[in-house]
């Protein structure tokens, strides 16, 4: 990493819990631990028992209960209190109020329940507003961003900074943008293009719809599914594959191949001619980031927080509207067309990859790194007033 930034060693604490092989906050977290150990900094992780402990960077993991939030909580709050460890920073991925710094991966659960009303049935509304685990969250996100709360925020796309301030007015000040930053994976080549479709059963001519993630709904997945059908009426070999962990039966149609959760994602992307992601919310997509990465073009939402890096028509197209079956189908039809030109197709593959090229690990760890230096600082400057 180029011009690292040097502090004394800290004791970090990471808070998330569950656990998804190919859940996109597991694999930014993974990538931030392992860019802080390397420089000399201790990482543990306060998660479920979900978490294998080869998958964590160091393999220090505190195991907390994953029964609830509540619960989880309250261990956070034990290991705290009784100084298990010597904590110099706490970040949390997890609506955990009184951290040091708060990263907005999921972005905010009050914001996405206002944009869902829009997308379900009036008794839906109704139920979602009065679910306990709703309450809870909404409850513990209110908590969050009290003043005096929480230190400082992280937050990965302008959308989500907005959010923040208006739905909580939360000092904007005390926000800092830090994008997504994934492993630049490159473009296939011919040979591996085969390979990968080999290993996944895909025939050589079919053209691969590519949907990734987890949080189906959110995702749009059932608008992801009707745009393809729509398409393969026109041309039987339009497919969409979808990799991530969820529930087929209720997304069942012929039109969609299901890998469930892939460890070896570069393979699925190799494999792939578009991405698509109609969101309905989603704070910045790392799935859609690597997609790019990998020379794919991206249709999404304008939900999405992606959309603000993107330039509509080199990178993809962003939709207005999450649910805009026949705008999005337009879109497929139009960049499956312009794919079938060789030298065409070469020109978009290396514009999608070199803006994916600005968005790195590196990038995020260096920014990351610099916002906790901060922090150490206003911790010292306060216990130091303190003492005065």
């Amino acid at each position: 990493m180029t011009n690292p930034i040097t502090m004394p060693s800290l004791t970090i604490a990471f808070l998330r819990r569950g656990y998804s092989s190919s859940g996109g906050v597991e694999v930014y977290l993974k990538g931030l631990a392992s860019g802080l150990l390397a420089q000399g900094h201790r990482v543990i992780l306060l998660g479920t028992g979900e978490w294998p402990l080869d998958q964590w960077p160091g393999g220090e993991i505190l195991r907390c209960s994953g029964h609830s939030l509540s619960a989880y909580i309250a261990d956070v709050e034990r290991f705290k209190r009784t100084g298990t460890l010597p904590f110099d920073l706490i970040l949390s991925v997890e609506k955990v109020p009184g951290c040091d710094l708060y990263r907005t991966d999921e972005g905010l659960h009050l914001a996405w329940l206002t944009e869902r009303n829009s997308t379900i049935s009036p008794w839906a509304r109704w139920f979602q507003w009065r679910n306990p685990k709703h309450r809870e969250k909404l409850t513990l996100e209110r908590e969050l961003f009290q003043s005096g709360s929480t230190r400082r925020v992280i937050s990965i796309s302008e959308k989500i900074t907005r959010d923040i301030v208006s739905y909580y007015g939360y000092p904007p000040a005390q926000i800092s943008l830090i994008r997504n930053g994934v492993p630049q994976l490159g473009l296939a080549s011919e040979g591996e293009r085969h390979a990968a479709r080999e290993a996944l059963g895909i025939r050589q001519d079919e053209k691969i719809i590519l949907f990734v993630g987890t949080g189906w709904e959110r995702k749009g997945l059932r608008t992801a599914i009707r745009v393809v059908e729509l398409l393969a009426k026109e041309d039987p070999k339009i497919r969409l594959l979808v990799a991530g962990k969820g529930s087929p039966r209720r997304y069942g149609s012929p039109v969609v191949t299901f890998l469930g959760p892939v460890k070896e994602m570069k393979t699925v992307y190799a494999a792939g001619d578009i991405f698509i992601t109609p969101t309905i919310y989603e704070p910045f997509s790392l799935a859609a980031l690597e997609a790019l990465s990998a020379g794919i073009p991206v249709m999404t939402s304008a939900a999405a927080g992606i959309s603000e890096v993107m330039t509509p028509g080199v990178h993809g197209e962003v939709m207005d509207r999450p649910d805009d079956v026949v705008g999005f189908a337009e879109a497929l039809r139009k960049w499956l067309g312009k794919l079938d030109d060789p030298e065409e197709l070469s020109r978009l593959r290396a514009e999608c990859s070199l803006l994916a090229s600005d968005f790195t690990l590196e990038r995020n760890l260096r920014g990351t790194l610099s916002l906790i230096q901060e922090i150490m600082a206003e911790k010292a400057l306060g216990s130091l007033e303190k003492i005065c």
